[in-house]
């Protein structure tokens, strides 16, 4: 029987393992904290992440990185986008001939790379490595709710494979070659949920919500076309889809850092005071700069890294935005 290593004991990874084992896959899930495995092991709950979610008996759970990924056929990795890079190199000389499927969603702040860039430089370039991204709050994930999503990879072959060991009736698993459309949709998302969070905590209205959507959208698919992706799939799950799911629905951690945001709260004490990863702030910060060195107009991305970042009054930053030259509607 195939055994399968999610590495990554948050909130998706938990709900990842929980779909594979209703699927009868074995299945490993490694934890960062120990404290954490132990409390899984016993109350059959990750009351940190994922409370309410329970985890069925036939998931091994283990805080060591080497026993996961060694005793595992396959590896899913979970984690935050910064803890990738520390987390592969950690479990390197454990995944020679191992597919690796990447669920973390951002952009390398010191460096701007994509989160299967940051793998490829690690296990190698000749590596089967895909990655997942699509509409896909991990609560309604572990709760066996309706989900469509993307994996996208560069060998057709391992998307498949991955491709056949997610999906069923109630987890629809579309594949793709267009990775780097599906990392930018799956990252930038993130950033654009902020915005609308603080849209929704200003009470600025339904009008607002739907423009400020769309023109989010047209940045996301302004620095794809940037870096060679298909503008076709910033239509898709990984880009609309996955955008209108973290900008308007109540599970989303970055629109709620968005809402706090904008009842007066300081970026660094939201961060601080949340045991879960607001992935949007780190992204932002790459984001942004990423844009300046490609060129590429990002005026929501830009106020969003000012406001985050320099403390720019939220006010002010959308008299700014509002009141930028008027022009024909582009891409």
């Amino acid at each position: 029987m195939m055994r399968v290593a999610v590495v990554g004991g948050g909130a998706w990874g938990t709900a990842c393992a929980i779909h594979l084992a209703r699927k009868g896959v074995q299945t490993l899930l490694w934890v960062y904290e120990p404290e954490l495995c132990e409390i899984i092991r016993r109350t059959g709950e990750n009351s940190f992440y994922l409370p309410g979610a329970p985890i069925p008996e036939a998931i091994e759970c283990t805080s060591s990185l080497e026993q996961a990924v060694k005793a595992a056929d396959d590896v899913i990795l979970a984690t935050p986008s910064f803890a990738l890079r520390p987390t592969l190199q950690q479990a390197a000389p454990y995944l020679s001939d191992k597919k690796i499927l990447l669920l973390s969603k951002g952009l390398e702040t010191e460096t701007f790379l994509r989160m299967s860039e940051v793998a490829f430089e690690i296990v190698g370039y000749n590596a089967g490595v895909a990655v997942l991204s699509g509409p896909s709050f991990a609560r309604e994930v572990a709760k066996g709710v309706f989900t469509a999503v993307v994996i996208a990879s560069r060998n057709k072959q391992v998307s498949s494979h991955f491709q056949e060991m997610l999906h069923n009736e109630r987890f629809r698993v579309y594949t793709s070659e267009d990775v780097t459309g599906v990392e930018l949709g799956g990252a930038l998302k993130n950033v654009m949920a902020i915005g609308a969070g603080m849209i929704e905590g200003l009470s600025l209205g339904s009008n607002t919500q739907a423009a400020y959507v769309t023109r989010a959208l047209a940045e996301m698919r302004r620095l794809g076309k940037a870096l060679g992706a298909k503008d076709a799939t910033f239509m898709g799950l990984s880009g609309l889809g996955d955008l209108v799911l973290t900008c308007t629905g109540p599970l989303s951690r970055n629109r709620q850092f968005g809402v706090e945001l904008a009842r007066g709260k300081k970026a660094m004490e939201i961060v601080r005071d949340q045991r879960t990863v607001v992935e949007g702030y780190y992204t932002i910060d790459a984001a942004y700069r990423l844009s300046k060195t490609r060129s590429v107009e990002m005026p929501i991305t830009e106020e969003l890294y000012r406001i985050v970042y320099e403390n720019k009054d939220i006010r002010t930053s959308l008299e700014d935005i509002t009141a930028r030259v008027y022009k024909e509607e582009e891409a």
